[in-house]
């Protein structure tokens, strides 16, 4: 080899070697670049400025006030599944249809008497009664980015309760201060690895004895590791979606607890070969007893790598194989400082069917041909839609106080299996995005009128504009009821404006390129009026059951529940309201309304025990004219009470469920809403006269509404 070979193969070796050096270092450059990236933007929220000492106290109290506001907002969204709050307009864009029956709607009224909503983050969104058509959605809202993140949410809360905190500087007024805004408070939020930085651009001028500071940057950081928090509950979420882990538990439970027996619940398959059978079912009652048993067994749930995870173990295979299908398999040693737990409570009624005669719930009976044993042939469909609480819970959270994280989701049975839907994972999204879309705003002025339908402008309605699953917030209506601003150019968008105390609506809108438009937005007010319930009794007579049109107030043990769900068009948003009555109720129910056409929904109870007497019934075992073989049996008593504690009782009498017409004109010219609902009278009914057949009347309420729909329409009145 020559050794101008030798010379090459060294300068072939030194430039690969130079290469791969570059690379490395351009890697390492690369990735601490990215590192440093993350870094600056979370450097940059938390810059400050330093003031003269004697105005070191007004910055301590506004970033005193920055953490204050910023952890309110931190715990409601935490109580919120991730929202500030489900009502109020300004603070969230996201609509929810919530009503008194849970397994149809968007989010869970935590008690009747609470205004606590809890959205789900995994839920049926079609109606119950779908059939083939059903569609599954989620309310979970993005942890950051533009639109209606956590991240939003929270910024948006800041801004408007920070100065409820700061209370003008009315303290410091009182110390000689002077203290004048030059521009309004704007909060920027980062969620970090560990916690919450939160940075404030708040302009002001602040004097004192000839002294004067004009600080515009404050910041706080808040220890609640929401990343964390949302991550774990997006995987309990996900491996719902995916296993049906809360269907086939609640299906474990019922196959558990059911059997040939009066005491347990319906079997979903089983044959007895005998003549006749005394064992029977009431539907209300087996309702009851899988609320019941949900509320004790649903809390078993666990998540595996939580700090509150601890597997029990058990001599018996099966039970050892039942309990762990309790456990979520998570499985990440990151998530052991939480705790997370699981809870469904009775108050929150379930959507309940099982393929029974009316009320009445008793096996298929036929006779063999092969040995002239009768047949009992006891199979039974659950048709089951539940609410169920997830609860994350940080104990170290804001310094030991804790912090909880509350989301729903809801099992949905059908046929006894878990009802099917397409896996799509929700994805987690950590870093706060800029959105082009929202950035981009290159259309000519484009002037907004909001205003209420009899064209009063609305001061402070909250204009956003939507293409896609983008949203950009656009502005705030001034006392004209208008807004001046450019739009982003891009096709199929629409405006919503909403205002706390009315109905947002969405108007379809595309910005044209450099050209000015308008555009007008039209809000149906929400007003709050006194509602009052009465009856119209369904009465048995000697021909049957009849309807009696005349109203009847309730009695002092009777109690209605009244939802009104709004049925929007033309781009409104949902709305829907829940009231309680009593009769011979001291103070008066109140509702809030707004015109326009509602499905009600009333269901009407008597706090009083009514029963079915037991009966003797033979029939004939076989169809033919004359009967050869009479069989005979009795029907237990029905108890529509049973399980109530004593003076509890609930019969559910009727209801109603009807499509209602509520105009602007009723509402201005009344104060008073009188709704009626169908009462089936069998309270009155002497004990001797009821028969089993008479509780398929209690199943009745629909038809009813649907045939006297036009006696049952509300009436208004002053007083």
């Amino acid at each position: 080899m020559t050794s101008k070979n030798k010379l090459t193969k060294k300068s072939q070796v030194a430039i690969f070697m130079i290469i791969v050096a570059v690379l490395i270092i351009g890697g390492v450059i690369f990735f601490t670049l990215t590192s440093e990236e993350k870094k600056s933007s979370e450097a940059e929220i938390m810059i400050t400025e330093s003031v003269p000492v004697e105005f070191d106290p007004v910055k301590k109290f506004v970033e005193d006030c920055l953490y204050t506001t910023s952890a309110e907002g931190l715990e409601l969204i935490g109580q919120h599944g991730g929202y500030a709050s489900l009502d109020e307009r300004n603070l969230n864009t996201e609509t929810f249809a919530v009503t008194g029956t849970p397994t149809e709607s968007d989010a869970v009224l935590f008690a009747s008497d609470s205004n606590l909503k809890i959205p789900y983050w995994w839920y049926l969104k079609s109606s119950n009664s779908c059939k083939g058509d059903c569609a599954f959605a989620s309310k979970r809202p993005e942890l950051s980015g533009q639109g209606n993140s956590i991240q939003e949410n929270l910024q948006r809360y800041v801004d408007a309760k920070l100065g409820a905190c700061t209370n003008n500087f009315e303290a410091f007024r009182e110390q000689g201060y002077t203290i004048t805004e030059t521009s309004k408070p704007k909060s920027t939020v980062l969620i970090t690895q560990d916690d919450v930085a939160i940075g404030l651009d708040y302009g002001l001028k602040i004097e004192k004895q000839g002294s004067s500071a004009s600080p515009s940057r404050f910041a706080a950081r808040v220890p609640v590791n929401l990343q964390k928090i949302y991550e774990l509950a997006t995987k309990i979420t996900n491996l719902e979606m995916e296993n049906n882990y809360i269907e086939k538990h609640a299906l474990n439970l019922i196959t558990a607890f059911s059997g040939v027996d009066n005491n347990k619940l319906p079997p979903m398959s089983e044959l007895q070969f005998k003549f006749g059978s005394n064992v029977g079912w009431q539907k209300t009652q087996v309702k009851d007893n899988v609320e019941k048993i949900l509320l004790s067994y649903v809390p078993l749930f666990q998540v595996d790598g939580t700090a509150n995870y601890e597997r029990n173990i058990f001599d018996n295979e099966l039970s050892q194989r039942l309990y762990d299908t309790t456990i979520i398999p998570v499985h990440d040693e990151k998530f052991s400082g939480l705790d997370a737990s699981f809870s469904y409570l009775d108050f929150w009624p379930i959507y309940f069917n099982l393929n029974c005669n009316g009320e009445r719930c008793k096996p298929n009976s036929a006779n063999s041909l092969i040995s002239f044993l009768g047949v009992q042939d006891y199979k039974f469909i659950y048709d089951v839609s539940f609410p169920v609480l997830v609860e994350v819970h940080d104990p170290l959270a804001l310094n030991g106080r804790g912090y909880t994280f509350n989301l729903f989701l809801e099992g949905n049975i059908r046929n006894n299996e878990p009802m099917k839907t397409d896996y799509n994972p929700l994805e987690v999204n950590y870093q706060s995005e800029q959105s082009l879309l929202c950035d981009s705003r290159t259309s000519g002025d484009v002037k907004v009128d909001v205003a209420d339908s009899a064209q009063k402008p609305l001061k402070d309605a909250q204009l956003t504009y939507t293409v896609g699953d983008e949203t950009c917030f656009i502005g705030t209506t001034g006392e004209t009821g208008s807004v001046k601003e450019k739009f982003p150019i891009a096709a199929g968008g629409a405006v919503s404006a909403s205002k706390e105390g009315y109905i947002g609506k969405s108007v379809d809108f595309d910005a044209k390129l450099d050209a000015d438009s308008s555009l007008k937005v039209e809000l149906q007010p929400i007003t709050t009026k006194n509602i009052v319930v009465k009856k119209k009794n369904v009465v048995k007579t000697q021909s049957g059951w009849e309807f009696v049109n005349t109203p009847v107030d309730l009695t002092a043990k009777e109690s209605a529940t009244i939802t009104l769900t709004r049925i929007n068009d033309d781009g409104e948003l949902d709305f829907s309201s829940v009231a309680q009555y009593t009769g011979h109720q001291t103070e008066k129910s109140e509702i809030e309304i707004a015109p326009g056409n509602y499905e009600a929904d009333i269901t009407l109870l008597l706090n009083e025990k009514v029963v079915i007497p037991q009966q003797h019934k033979c029939v004939c075992a076989l169809d033919v004219v004359v009967c050869l073989n009479e069989e005979c049996f009795d029907i237990p008593e029905i108890d529509f009470s049973k399980g109530a504690a004593a003076g509890n009782e609930k019969f559910p009498e009727g209801g109603l469920k009807a499509k209602i017409t509520i105009s602007s004109h009723d509402l201005e010219s009344s104060n008073t809403i009188t709704l009626y609902a169908v009462s089936v009278d069998l309270a009155n009914v002497p004990i001797a006269n009821r028969d089993v057949e008479d509780a398929n009347e209690i199943g009745k309420i629909e038809e009813y509404s649907t045939t006297y729909q036009t006696a049952l329409q509300p009436e208004f009145r002053n007083g």
